[in-house]
């Protein structure tokens, strides 16, 4: 716990961080805009680079937070990245988010999930670059800024490796299978995390995608990737690093997502399952765990004018003013790569102008 500062003295970005966690009113709403592959444009270079060399990478983060000054630098890059260092085939479009081609499945057959082995995340290709890059944005910049790591969680890795449909009917049908590969990437990713935590990131976000309504129901996802994730987020937890939770799917499941892994934050796009809007959303869950969230990527990055951004940022503030300050206002999802950075800018005046806690 921290101790706030004076009245009207303005917080450092990781002061302000660690307070609304903390549920204690900070100076403003903090700002996390996971302006992530869209930071490739501040310094000029091509999606493909920014994607796979550490030093190009680290330098649009650090491009980025200078010139916007938001809070929290989230070090996605994309959600093959894992996946890719087993060898899963990727696609790199020259001015948007790689992608893996599942088309051409690692995970071929079930016989394929007991073959999964073991990787090395401080030495394979995609993920000691990220780890690179980290280490790079924390010593520019992580004495003021929050800089937070982000893992795809082990069913979404394993969702990459074998395509999403095939695993889902593999879930059904071939539990112990899955089970088996799931073991294995689990510990790899519990590898990188420690690796992710020596780089001296501030807080770690793993996301748990499918523990959400609009993909799989929630004891499938408590079977299927509860207890491994559950791994994961211990490892990082008992690090004493912040914990958050990215999900971007439709009614997600909070409850047993604090059951399993009980972590400080979620970043989300729609409210819980068992909240029919945001204000009920923010009455129920607003005070037991931070949200973050939920300015709609599309609109966001592709249709919203500035002056709409920040009456829809205004609006958010507005629902989530009674949680005791456990509010950072973020997009549900990554701000859109090629969205208007205009925008980005507008987000910052809206916490500035309708964010500042009296």
């Amino acid at each position: 716990m921290m101790l706030l500062k004076h009245k009207g003295e303005e917080m450092t970005s990781v002061e302000r961080v660690v307070a609304a966690l903390n549920y204690q009113k900070p100076d403003r709403v903090p700002v996390a805009p996971l302006l992530c592959g869209a930071a490739r444009r501040v310094n000029g270079v091509t999606y493909p680079k920014w994607a796979t060399d550490a030093e190009a990478c680290a330098e649009a983060f650090i491009q980025s937070v200078d010139l916007f000054d938001y809070d929290v630098i989230v070090g996605l890059v994309d959600l093959s990245v894992e996946s890719a260092d087993w060898g899963q085939a990727t696609v790199f479009p020259p001015h948007s988010t790689p992608y893996t081609d599942t088309n051409k499945p690692f995970i071929k057959n079930e016989e394929d999930y007991y073959r999964l082995e073991k990787i090395n995340p401080r030495e394979t290709p995609r993920m000691k670059m990220v780890l690179e890059m980290l280490s790079r944005v924390v010593k520019a910049r992580g004495k003021e800024k929050v800089v937070c790591g982000f893992i795809y969680g082990p069913l979404g890795v394993l969702s990459q490796l074998r395509g999403h449909e095939r695993l889902f009917k593999d879930c059904l049908k071939r539990p112990e299978a899955v089970k088996a590969g799931l073991e294995v990437v689990t510990e790899v990713l519990c590898d990188y995390a420690r690796a992710m935590i020596e780089t001296g990131v501030h807080a770690i976000a793993v996301d748990t995608l499918y523990a959400c309504k609009t993909i799989m129901s929630k004891k499938m996802w408590e079977e299927m990737e509860g207890p491994y994730a559950k791994k994961l987020c211990d490892v990082i937890r008992d690090a004493g690093i912040a914990l958050a939770l990215h999900n971007c799917g439709g009614a997600t499941y909070f409850d047993a997502q604090i059951k399993w892994l009980n972590p400080q934050a979620i970043s989300h796009a729609y409210p819980a399952d068992d909240c029919k809007d945001w204000a009920e959303h923010a009455a129920k869950w607003g005070k037991k765990v931070v949200t973050m969230g939920y300015l709609i990527p599309s609109e966001l990055g592709l249709i919203m004018t500035p002056e709409q951004v920040i009456e829809e940022c205004r609006r958010e503030i507005e629902t989530f003013k009674d949680c005791d300050g456990g509010f950072i206002l973020a997009p549900g999802c990554e701000f859109p790569p090629n969205g208007s950075l205009l925008n980005m800018a507008a987000i910052m005046q809206a916490v500035r102008t309708y964010g500042v806690y009296h």
